[in-house]
């Protein structure tokens, strides 16, 4: 699923046929003025995620400009919608300057899911506290398209947020960094002895796993293959810490095959149905899916009714007896979710959930069957990252009621008499 206009969300128009004269003459080539690599000045393209000269060594990147930022509307704080990434720097960046940041909650679409004729609406994050100049110059630099309004929803701090880095090297988590680093996110790097610590509730709000497998996050890597420091995992002591960190109120967030380690771990009342079946039966990697999404939750926020997702080997959730909490996303209920890439085996996912909010004592297990920021490209749907990243108790308890939207499929029992397929 490598198709580019899906994972940055970007419409595309196909030329079906050779491009006329006319069209021809009236294209120009893309140019910018280069800026050499040497020049440690400042940074060439602000708005980018990336520091310092960037890719503007290129004159054809450095002519790639996004539309100026603009304002409309009055009053002392700013609107910023999620649908753009860079609202995610600004937050960021407005607590950095001493700035309040508010969040203003969605509303759920009528019969659950955002269609054709429906309302709804995503939430959305209120900057207040800065200076006309502050905000001016971070809608320049940013190329913001936001709205000056007065201050609206509720105030909220900004999150203490904790990324597990694994002494097992992660690619994923790497990227992950990578990319909350280039958003300018503030959080720690978490290691197995902070797990190990315990009360972890008292130093974070929220705590990221990324796409590893349990056996990774319990056990890393075996003692004797590595210098004593860096062998082992969590272990059951840090699994402990992580159940009593959510119970007390905190929000973990887990990303793809992670969420199966939080299931497995904090027994929760979620499976993933296609777990058991082999490739003859089910197979889905690397691949872009469309999915069905609830937008007016917060971890949602900014997200099309109908997205483009990367997925890989990404579990597909049904909820059991217990469940508490709301499904995020889902597969449509007919047909195939693919849109480029490979899927084998449809039919088992059709009406199931890709993402959930699981509630776990006071706090939050958010679990998304989906790659996000995969290999730091994904940019349609970097946004569901950096919610769940400000997916604190207080954003949280904010959270629209919406049980129209998801309700899982009833599995099909066969008649008395009948024997279940295989055996």
């Amino acid at each position: 699923g490598w198709t580019l206009p899906y994972q940055l969300e970007v419409r595309v128009i196909e030329a079906a046929s050779p491009l006329d004269d006319t069209v021809l003459a009236a294209m120009e080539p893309v140019l910018g003025e280069a800026t050499a690599w040497q020049d440690e000045d400042g940074d060439a393209a602000p708005f980018d995620s990336l520091p310092g000269v960037g890719f503007d060594t290129n004159p054809i990147a450095a002519g790639v400009l996004p539309l100026p930022g603009r304002t409309t509307g009055s009053g002392s704080a700013l609107t910023v919608e999620p649908v753009q990434n860079n609202a995610f720097r600004a937050i960021n960046r407005a607590w950095r300057e001493g700035g309040n940041v508010r969040f203003v909650a969605g509303t759920p679409a009528a019969g659950g899911a955002a269609q054709a004729g429906s309302a709804g609406r995503s939430g959305r994050y209120v900057i207040t506290g800065l200076s006309d100049g502050v905000m001016n110059e971070m809608i320049t630099d940013l190329a913001l398209q936001a709205e000056r309004t007065s201050a609206s929803g509720t105030e909220i701090d900004q999150p203490r947020i904790g990324l597990y880095r694994p002494w097992a090297a992660s690619m994923d988590e790497g990227w992950t960094r990578w990319l909350m680093e280039g958003f300018d996110f503030d959080f720690d790097s978490l290691y197995n002895s902070d797990f190990r610590a315990g009360r972890m509730q008292d130093r974070y709000d929220v705590i990221v796993l990324v796409d590893m497998r349990a056996g990774q996050i319990l056990n890393g890597s075996m003692p004797g293959t590595v210098p004593p420091r860096y062998a082992g995992g969590i272990g059951q002591v840090g699994v402990r810490a992580l159940d009593e960190f959510v119970r007390a109120g905190g929000t973990l967030v887990c990303l793809n095959a992670s969420s199966m380690f939080a299931v497995e771990q904090l027994h929760l009342p979620v499976e993933n149905v296609v777990a058991e079946l082999d490739n003859q039966e089910f197979f889905l990697n690397g691949s872009v899916v469309e999915l069905i999404v609830d937008t007016s939750h917060p971890v949602m926020s900014g997200m099309s009714p109908e997205a483009p997702a990367m997925v890989g080997r990404s579990p597909v959730f049904t909820v059991t007896e217990g469940f508490e909490g709301a499904a995020l996303a889902k597969y449509q209920e007919n047909g195939s979710p693919l849109l480029s890439g490979y899927l084998l085996g449809e039919e088992h996912m059709q009406g199931y959930a890709a993402a959930l909010d699981v509630h776990h004592g006071d706090g939050h297990v958010i679990l998304l069957g989906l790659r996000p920021q995969w290999r730091g490209q994904p940019y349609a749907t970097f946004r569901v990252l950096f919610n769940a990243a400000f997916y604190s108790a207080e954003v949280a308890a904010m959270t629209p009621p919406n049980p129209d939207f998801w309700t899982p499929p009833v599995k099909e029992e066969p008649e008395a008499g009948e024997e279940k397929e295989g055996q």
